[in-house]
């Protein structure tokens, strides 16, 4: 609930205050009698605002006219999530908040049982469990704490030549060396990461472009991990790795360029400034643990963050290369080359010629379409009587040019409402020649209108679908008055077919000569340098003051530490500096949720004054210190946690502290969706371990109901987990139903459903059931008595009691049928595969 409740915290802050500051706080202010700016306002207000604004009740508002329906939504959904509020601290001012002092390295305290003490960490634990008298839980089996760190660590079980060697020499620094030292370390360690990136590979949305080269920014992230690369140096080229290390630094800036982006948006200045709001957004959650978006369009409620702090941020990323061309329809993504710059001037030089060549082409058919469409205005009204008889009649069309007529205006399970004269007509001659002067007027109209503006030197006006639906549909896609599809070339000028011929053989022929596509990366660069002011009530078209480039005021001091260009250079060493005081202890505690499933701070995202204060705080700060000092190494980090005492504590319950909230036990997880599916495959040695690279390709959109457009179904490759393709407008089944997230905005804590279709995957699933039988038939060519043995040790990686033993024969002995032996064994090893031992890490 805590998850739930802080996101629906973080959608009123980002989605509902917005509205009420730009359509209410005009009359509900802090002066007027029922105030929205306050706490008690908005209480009093939550359960009649969904009728207010959406017209439905008595008292309609607010009185300039109803809120959009994307307001409307935001509104609801917030009402829906039972209207919470974001809670108050008011014993501590903003400023003295914990998360923004100074990191404090004060030493591991004393305490009355130091033979339970492995680890500095463990004198921390202790003290608070002796002063709440309570014991910590038994030390797990070796068995148990060997399986919880393989997992934990890799993502895999061990295997049994592990577990023997392990069990024999119970060696753990040994064995968590060997673990960090595996690629399997960084798939594991990396995929956490890329939740918190929100990593996927499309835009999302209805247009769900592909990001063709996100794989590379997940594979960085990935080797990052493997090679101990040192996090102040990761958090620097994930901000400014293309001003760092040109060209392959560009690859980590994916950070900021692959969340999500409505490319389709026509408002191209908003579209723009919301991917910059999205970039702050995450990298404020990710690095900074703050949501320093909430100050778009006010000043932070709860946290120290002005809307010019907020302002100074969207500065450097508006300063900095989002899209390769922000006009027109939909934008264009932005790919950087990863080669030296005169070989990718040289590609993109030729690309120009390409599309400058294609462009004369589709000029060329633009011409010969409208000159088809001028030829044939005069025949509308024949061509759709001749129609009718064709769709109505069943007489049979006289040439092409009516049979398209006749299909366009055969009456379907769609209502058009600009045909509605045409059906209900009794006179259809008198409505043919209306429609024909109807079309022909448009026309007119719109050449007029296109005339004015030239010769006002304004932009051209643009028309929409919606402006003329008839016209729209007549003269564009597949409509009776465009270039028919079928033998075009038949429909074309003597002159323009000529022309073509040339142009297609021209174009032919620069594609053949065309020097190889260099390879990309989804990164950004840098732009030119903008003075950016403050949008008042972040409305884009009301400009406030400028703003320097800065950071903001809470956590540093320094008036204008940017000299030039974007900014991200500098943005990067604030973050990365050991005095900031978030960077650090916002890390080494992913570190700890990595490994015990709740943070020392439960809002990993959110360590402003709306998030919870840390469990261990003196813990939590000798942890930060100890990761600064040690040169920023997370798999330092992971050796000091692991080699805990803590770690080390068996799942049994303390009564007094059921939460955890003492660490008197180690939490039982089910396992992760990948966890799952990587196990899975690894049941009957399945699983396909090449690290890297693309399994999908492709560029663009796909037809919005195709299969391309959807993430690539689980069960068609056996590679990890970590390298199936994120489609964010289609993720796959299995990844929803065990709580991956949505891959759109930055996963702190995936949540931890427990409904009854998972259990039915693990019945039903074919990719299940072939595991299974798999495993049962390598079972046949095993002795009797190592059969059950060896589908323990598959399965649950260890040996089965006595009890499970005879309970297992006993399956085997009565299981019905002729010849049962192999379903029986498939069917004991899908039961195994079922089970909380197999599902859990304990």
């Amino acid at each position: 609930m805590l998850i739930s409740t802080l996101h629906a915290q973080d959608h009123f802050e980002r989605s509902v205050r917005p509205i009420l500051a730009t359509k209410c706080y005009g009359c509900h202010g802090a002066e007027a009698k029922l105030d929205f700016t306050s706490r008690a306002g908005l209480e009093q207000v939550a359960a009649k605002i969904e009728a207010v604004t959406g017209y439905t009740g008595r008292i309609k508002m607010p009185p300039g006219g109803k809120l959009s329906e994307p307001e409307l939504a935001a509104i609801r959904a917030w009402v829906w999530q039972g209207a919470p509020l974001p809670a108050v601290q008011a014993a501590v001012s903003k400023e003295r908040w914990w998360s923004f002092q100074t990191v404090q390295a004060g030493t591991p305290p004393a305490v009355r049982n130091g033979g339970w003490v492995r680890s500095p960490i463990d004198r921390f634990v202790l003290a608070k469990l002796e002063a709440a008298k309570l014991e910590p839980a038994a030390p797990a089996s070796g068995f148990t704490w060997l399986r919880r760190v393989s997992f934990d660590l890799t993502g895999l079980p061990p295997n049994e030549d592990e577990t023997r060697e392990f069990l024999a020499s119970g060696d753990r620094a040994k064995l968590i060396d060997r673990l960090l030292a595996s690629p399997r370390y960084g798939e594991k360690w990396g995929r956490h990461w890329l939740d918190v990136a929100r990593y996927a590979d499309s835009t999302g949305a209805d247009e769900d472009y592909r990001y063709p080269h996100a794989w590379r920014y997940r594979d960085y992230v990935i080797e990052a991990f493997n090679k101990d690369l040192p996090y102040d140096q990761f958090v620097r080229e994930q901000i400014a790795g293309d001003l760092l290390n040109p060209p392959n630094g560009a690859i980590a800036t994916g950070f900021l360029a692959l969340g999500p982006k409505l490319v389709a948006e026509q408002d191209k200045v908003k579209m723009f400034y919301d991917i910059v709001d999205e970039q702050i957004d995450t990298m404020s959650k990710a690095v900074l643990g703050l949501t320093i978006a909430c100050a778009r369009c006010h000043d932070h409620k709860f946290d120290p963050i002005s809307t010019k702090d907020y302002y100074s941020l969207a500065s450097i990323f508006a300063s900095t290369k989002q899209l390769a061309k922000i006009e027109g329809t939909v934008s264009q993504l932005y790919f950087v080359p990863l080669v030296a710059k005169e070989i990718a001037e040289k590609f993109e030089a030729h690309q120009e010629l390409v599309a400058a060549k294609q462009k004369e082409i589709d000029g060329t058919l633009s011409g010969e379409g409208t000159r088809y469409r001028d030829a044939n205005l005069p025949k509308i009204a024949a061509n759709m009587l001749l129609a009718y008889k064709v769709y109505a009649e069943g007489q049979p069309a006289a040439n092409h040019e009516v049979q398209r007529w006749a299909d366009y205006l055969k009456p379907s399970n769609e209502r058009r409402v600009h045909l509605e004269r045409w059906y209900q007509s009794t006179d259809r001659e008198t409505a043919a020649r209306a429609y024909q002067e109807e079309i022909i007027e448009e026309l007119a109209r719109r050449k007029r209108l296109q005339a004015e503006a030239k010769a006002a030197d304004k932009e051209a006006p643009r028309f929409l679908a919606g402006d003329h639906r008839l016209y729209t549909e007549l003269t564009t896609g597949k409509g009776p008055l465009t270039l028919p599809e079928k033998d075009r070339e038949s429909f074309l000028s003597d002159k323009a077919r000529t022309k073509l011929d040339g142009l297609r053989a021209e174009l032919a022929a620069l594609k053949a000569a065309a020097p190889p596509e260099p390879p990309m990366a989804c990164g950004v660069g840098e732009d030119k340098a903008i003075d950016q002011p403050v949008f008042l009530r972040g409305n884009v078209e009301a400009k406030g003051e400028i703003v320097p480039k800065r950071f903001p005021k809470i956590l540093s001091k320094e008036a204008s530490p940017v000299s030039g260009g974007s900014g991200r250079r500098e943005l990067a060493e604030f973050l990365a500096s050991p005095d900031n005081p978030l960077t650090a202890r916002v890390m080494v505690n992913r570190i700890w949720q990595g490994h015990f499933g709740q943070g020392l701070v439960r809002t990993p995202n959110n360590f402003g004054t709306t998030g919870e204060p840390p469990t261990h705080p003196e813990l939590l700060d000798w942890l930060a210190a100890e990761f600064v000092r040690g040169g920023w190494s997370v798999k330092a980090m992971h050796r000091l946690i692991l080699l805990s005492s803590t770690y080390a504590m068996s799942g049994t319950v303390n009564g007094q502290d059921p939460d955890n909230r003492l660490l008197s036990h180690f939490p039982m997880r089910r396992k992760t969706v990948e966890e799952i599916r990587d196990s899975l495959l690894l049941i009957d040695d399945s699983l396909d371990l090449t690290m890297g690279g693309a399994l999908q390709s492709g560029k663009g959109t796909d037809n919005e109901f195709s299969d391309a457009r959807k993430s690539i179904h689980p069960d068609s490759t056996n590679r990890r987990s970590v390298y199936l393709p994120i489609r964010r407008s289609n993720l796959s089944t299995l990844f929803t139903l065990f709580d991956f997230g949505d891959g759109t905005t930055s996963t702190e804590t995936r949540a931890q459903t427990t409904v009854a279709p998972q259990a039915l995957y693990m019945m039903n699933s074919k990719f299940v059931e072939d595991r299974a039988a798999n495993l049962a038939k390598r079972l046949q060519g095993i002795d009797a008595a190592g059969r059950i043995l060896t589908a323990w040790r598959k399965i649950l990686g260890r040996e089965p009691s006595v009890t499970e033993r005879e309970a297992a024969q006993r399956f085997l002995d009565g299981f019905p049928g002729n010849n049962p032996a192999e379903r029986a064994w498939a069917s004991l090893c899908r039961s195994l595969i079922a089970s909380n031992d197999f599902l859990y890490v304990h």
